[in-house]
């Protein structure tokens, strides 16, 4: 009988081997199955260490927090205050019709003429708002002078007629503040404060009627307290609306004006304005009675700088 003996030693080694062999064979297919299908494997831990401290790991953070704080429906920051002063200025044409009665004592002459009529009348005119702003604040000033000469005034029964020349000054300086304010629209709603300085002077000359010729000259001067608001809206990216209004009085027994418009933008630095004003003042003071309303159309243009 033959009989065949192995070595202990050579048989257990190559058992080893070929465990070990399949062993790295179970494990090569894993990890390249892994990687294919890009499924999740074990991490060892010496890998996440590794992986944490790479460049790759710190971009991935960053881009993590700005995606973050920049997420979608995050509200924008808001834009800082505007602390820097703007100016406009703004020549108009007013074309007022002269409505009402001046004069002295015992002689008046009544004055009820368009501006179809006061046109033919107009001497001189000069009329222009000057307005500085910063954030919430303004200050503005509005300027009109007015030179007429009426041979079409009334100067009753007891003249055959008259001729009127009236000098107009009105100086109104004020101060503002925004109660509401949209700067992205451009609208705002404004309380305003401040005087309305007048300077009046008249040349009335009554042609002799049942009472002989008569000419009086006089002048005077008075300073209104007034308050009021002005406002603006954004009608669409070039039309918007303004409107003011103030009351007073002191110098006088009341005065009262009245604006609404419409403006178009040009450019962002021009702007066309049109409207109708009303502009009333009722003063009787010191054998001296200036009582008169001038309003119509008004246009002008906005130069903002």
């Amino acid at each position: 009988m033959l009989v065949m003996l192995a070595w202990p030693g050579h048989s257990m080694a190559q058992t080893q081997t070929r465990s070990d062999n399949a062993q790295r064979s179970v494990t090569t297919e894993t990890k390249s199955t892994t990687t294919d299908d890009s499924v999740s494997r074990i991490v060892r831990p010496e890998e996440i260490a590794t992986q944490n401290d790479s460049p790759k790991s710190e971009a991935y953070t960053n881009v993590t927090e700005t995606r973050a704080v920049s997420k979608p429906g995050s509200k924008p920051p808001a834009p800082a205050a505007d602390d820097k002063w703007h100016f406009v200025f703004s020549p108009y044409f007013w074309m007022a019709g002269l409505h009402g009665t001046t004069g002295g004592p015992n002689r008046t002459i009544h004055v009820d003429e368009s501006f179809g009529d006061i046109f033919h009348s107009l001497k001189f005119a000069f009329m222009g708002v000057f307005e500085a702003h910063k954030g919430k604040w303004a200050m503005q000033t509005d300027v009109e002078f007015v030179s007429l000469d009426d041979d079409k005034a009334t100067p009753g029964p007891l003249f055959s007629s008259a001729n009127a020349k009236i000098k107009t000054f009105v100086f109104t300086p004020e101060a503002g503040y925004k109660i509401y304010n949209d700067p992205d629209k451009g609208s705002f709603v404004q309380v305003l404060g401040g005087t309305r300085i007048w300077h009046i002077s008249t040349d009335l000359n009554f042609n002799a009627g049942v009472l002989p010729a008569v000419q009086i000259k006089d002048s005077r001067s008075w300073v209104d307290g007034v308050v009021g608001l002005r406002a603006k809206a954004a009608l669409s990216e070039k039309v918007f609306f303004l409107g003011r209004f103030d009351v007073g009085g002191g110098g006088s027994k009341f005065t009262y004006q009245l604006f609404g418009g419409l403006g178009y933008s040009i450019t962002e630095k021009i702007a066309l304005i049109g409207g109708y004003r009303a502009l009333d003042v009722n003063y009787d003071k010191n054998n001296f009675l200036y009582d008169t309303n001038q309003r119509g159309p008004i246009m002008g243009v906005g130069f903002r700088f």
